[in-house]
C-alpha cells in the first residue's frame, strides 16, 4: 500500500513553528503580567505592614513623616507598576489575538490534511477492493473453462 503524501506538508510545518512562536510570546507576556501582579500585591503588602507599624500612637513626628514619605513612594511605584501592567496586558490581548489567527490557519491545514488523507485511504481500499474482486472473477471463470473442457 502506497503511503499519504500531503501537497502541503511544508506550509504545514512552517504554520505549526509560527503557532510556537506565538505560543511562546504569549507565555513571555503572561510571565510579565504575573510578575507586575505579584510586584503590585508585594507593594501592597509592604504599605500595609507600613501603616500598622508607624502608627500615630507608637512613633514619633519625624517616623510619622517618614513613613509617610514611604507609603507616599509605595503609591507610586504601584501607580507605575499599574501603568506597566495594563500595557503588559494590552500587549497580552494582541499576542492572543495572533496566536488565535495563527492557530486558526495551522488548524484548517491539520483538517484539510486529514480529509485529503482519509480520501486516499478510501479511494487506495476502494481500488484494492476492485482489484481483488477482478481476481475473484478471473479465477471464477477459469474454473468453468476448466469444468467446462473437463466434461
Amino acid at each position: 500500500m502506497k503511503r499519504f503524501q500531503f501537497n502541503l506538508e511544508k506550509l504545514l510545518e512552517i504554520r505549526k513553528y509560527d503557532e510556537r512562536n506565538w505560543e511562546i510570546k504569549l507565555g513571555q507576556i503572561v510571565s510579565k503580567c504575573t510578575v507586575m501582579e505579584h510586584r503590585i500585591r508585594d507593594i501592597k503588602s509592604d504599605k500595609s505592614k507600613t501603616v500598622l507599624k508607624y502608627n500615630l500612637a507608637s512613633s514619633g513626628i519625624e517616623m510619622l513623616q517618614i513613613s509617610q514619605n514611604y507609603l507616599q513612594r509605595l503609591n507610586y511605584e504601584i501607580r507605575i507598576a499599574k501603568i506597566k501592567l495594563d500595557g503588559y496586558i494590552s500587549e497580552k490581548h494582541k499576542i492572543q489575538s495572533g496566536f488565535i489567527k495563527v492557530s486558526n490557519k495551522r488548524k484548517i491545514l491539520d483538517k484539510l490534511k486529514e480529509k485529503e488523507e482519509d480520501s486516499y485511504y478510501k479511494a487506495l481500499m476502494a481500488a484494492e477492493i476492485k482489484e481483488i474482486d477482478d481476481i475473484s472473477i478471473s479465477m471464477a471463470l477459469r474454473n468453468r473453462v476448466r469444468k467446462v473442457e473437463s466434461a
